[in-house]
């Protein structure tokens, strides 16, 4: 299998702002750790949720021309067979891509309020690595639909 190459050259979306609310992210970044899987029990139901942080890393070139990067680590969440995907094929260090919303937890401990800004993950797709070769491209590692 041979890796595709996709070009957007333009995207126009037209909205009426007055009446619509977006919340929608995308990232694309390396896992800062493996992923966490937790099962949750409410009653006689149990819930998969994973948690996990993605690395996104911003290179720019300064005022005095010195090249340099900023890295921003993300957390991340997921629910249901979506948590248990991430859990079984997602490690420390692969490229990722995941789309999803903003979410704000809150909660108090010990008498002091804690929030934590997370994307609450739709979407995600282990991005694949190619060897690239003078004649050939592979493949060496599965992907997660997106």
């Amino acid at each position: 299998m041979h890796a595709a190459s996709v070009t957007i050259t333009h995207v126009c979306w037209v909205f009426n702002f007055k009446e619509i609310i977006m919340n929608i992210v995308m990232l694309r970044g390396n896992l800062a750790r493996d992923p966490e899987l937790r099962v949750i029990s409410t009653g006689d139901k149990q819930t998969s949720v994973v948690n996990f942080t993605i690395a996104t890393s911003r290179e720019f070139t300064r005022a005095n021309g010195t090249q340099d990067k900023i890295t921003s680590f993300i957390q991340c969440e997921a629910w249901d067979s979506g948590a248990e995907a991430i859990s079984a094929s997602f490690k420390k260090g692969d490229l990722v891509m995941v789309e999803g919303s903003l979410r704000n937890d809150s909660w108090e401990k010990d008498g002091v309020k804690h929030s934590t800004l997370k994307v609450r993950v739709n979407n995600f797709a282990k991005i694949l690595k190619t060897k690239r070769s003078d004649k050939t491209e592979t493949n060496t590692e599965e992907a997660v639909a997106f």
